[in-house]
C-alpha cells in the first residue's frame, strides 16, 4: 500500500486529528478539516482532513484565497451556514456538495494562520454553546500549528546553516588546494613538495631505503616562448605535467618548482631505478609536443640518497641536470 503523503508534520497530525474527530462528534458534520493560509501568496491549503465520504475535501488541495469558502463566510460576517447553495451559489463549496459549512480562524499572536472547518451535504445547525467549544478547539490547534511553524522555520534555518557550512568547507578546501597546487599545471607546488618529501625522508631513514628524485628542465624553453609566444610555453608546461602525472606511481611526488623546472620524487627507489622512468618521461613529452606541431626535449638530472636532506638532494640533482644541459641537452645524468 502506498504511503499517504503528509502536508503537515507528524507531531501536528497526531495532536490535531483527535481534535477533528471531536469536532465531528460535537457538530454531527461529515467532514472536518484544517487549513493553512499563505498571506504572501494569497492561497489556502488543506493540511489535514477527517472524514471525506459526503464532502470530498482533499488533503493538499490549494485554493486561491479569493475563491475560499472561508473567505466567503468571513466576508459575510458568519461563522456557519446551513444554506451554502442559497448563500454562495457557484462557489467551491457548492461544487463539493456542501449544504452546511462552518469556519473559524486559527489565530497566532492575533494573526490568522489557518482555519478550522467542517462541512456536510445535509442540514446541520451548530448551537451557540457548541461554537464556543469549537473556538476552544481552534485555539488548541492554533497552539500546535504555531509550534509546527516554529519547528519548520528552525529546520529551514538548520538546512541553510548546513549548506552555508558545506559551502565554507568547500571554499576552505579550494583555498587549501590552491595553497598547495600549481595553478597552471595542477601539480604540487614547492610548498606541498617540501611537506610530502619530509614524510618520504622519515620513511627512508626509518626503513633504510633509498630515496631518489629527478630534476627536469625543458630545453631552450626561453627560445620556445620567444618564438611561439607564452601561450605555447604554457602548453609545453602542461604537456610535461600531464606526462609526469601519467607515469608517476600513486606514492610518487610530481611537482613544479617554478618556471620550467619540475621534480619527481620516488620512495624506495634508487637512481638506477629512476633512470628508466626518466627516459620514458623524455619520450612521452617529445611525442606530446610533436602532436602539437612542436619540437622540444628534456634534460634530466637524477640523485638518490638514504640520509641527505632535501636541499642537498635537490642541489645534487640540479648539478646533474646542469651537466646534462652542458653535454648537449636531451640527456639524463645521474649525480655521482
Amino acid at each position: 500500500m502506498p504511503q499517504r503523503q503528509l502536508y503537515t508534520s507528524v507531531a501536528l497530525e497526531q495532536a490535531a486529528r483527535p481534535l477533528l474527530q471531536l469536532v465531528q462528534h460535537l457538530t454531527g458534520l461529515n467532514t472536518t478539516f484544517i487549513t493553512r493560509i499563505d498571506w504572501k501568496a494569497l492561497t489556502q491549503q488543506v493540511v489535514l482532513v477527517e472524514g471525506q465520504l459526503s464532502v470530498p475535501v482533499q488533503e493538499g488541495a490549494v485554493v486561491e484565497w479569493s475563491d475560499s469558502m472561508c473567505r466567503l463566510l468571513f466576508d459575510a460576517k458568519l461563522e456557519q451556514s446551513d444554506a451554502v447553495p442559497e448563500l454562495f451559489p457557484g462557489s467551491a463549496g457548492v461544487a463539493l456538495g456542501m449544504q452546511s459549512f462552518f469556519a473559524l480562524p486559527v489565530l497566532s499572536e492575533g494573526k490568522t494562520i489557518g482555519t478550522l472547518c467542517g462541512a456536510s451535504n445535509n442540514l446541520v445547525v451548530i448551537k451557540d454553546h457548541t461554537l464556543i467549544s469549537l473556538k476552544l478547539i481552534a485555539d488548541a490547534i492554533a497552539y500546535q500549528m504555531a509550534l509546527d511553524q516554529q519547528m519548520q522555520l528552525q529546520q529551514k534555518k538548520a538546512k541553510v546553516a548546513e549548506k552555508t557550512i558545506d559551502k565554507l568547507y568547500q571554499q576552505a578546501q579550494q583555498m587549501e588546494n590552491l595553497a598547495h597546487t600549481d595553478e597552471l599545471t595542477g601539480l604540487d607546488n614547492r610548498r606541498a613538495f617540501q611537506t610530502k618529501f619530509e614524510q618520504y625522508q622519515l620513511q627512508s631513514e626509518t626503513q633504510g631505503t633509498a630515496l631518489a628524485l629527478m630534476m627536469i628542465d625543458i630545453d631552450e624553453f626561453k627560445q620556445l616562448n620567444d618564438q611561439h609566444g607564452h601561450e605555447t610555453g604554457d602548453q609545453a608546461l602542461q604537456h610535461l605535467a600531464t606526462v609526469l602525472a601519467a607515469v608517476a606511481r600513486q606514492s610518487d611526488i610530481a611537482c613544479r618548482l617554478g618556471g620550467d623546472e619540475f621534480v619527481l620524487a620516488a620512495a624506495d627507489t634508487d637512481a638506477q631505478g629512476l633512470l628508466h622512468l626518466a627516459q620514458r618521461v623524455q619520450h612521452e613529452f617529445k611525442q606530446q609536443m610533436q602532436q602539437s606541431g612542436l619540437e622540444s626535449s628534456l634534460s634530466i638530472g637524477i640523485a638518490s640518497s638514504v640520509e641527505s636532506p632535501l636541499e642537498q638532494l635537490l642541489q645534487r640533482a640540479d648539478q646533474a641536470l646542469y651537466k646534462a644541459k652542458e653535454s648537449g641537452r636531451n640527456r639524463v645524468e645521474i649525480a655521482g
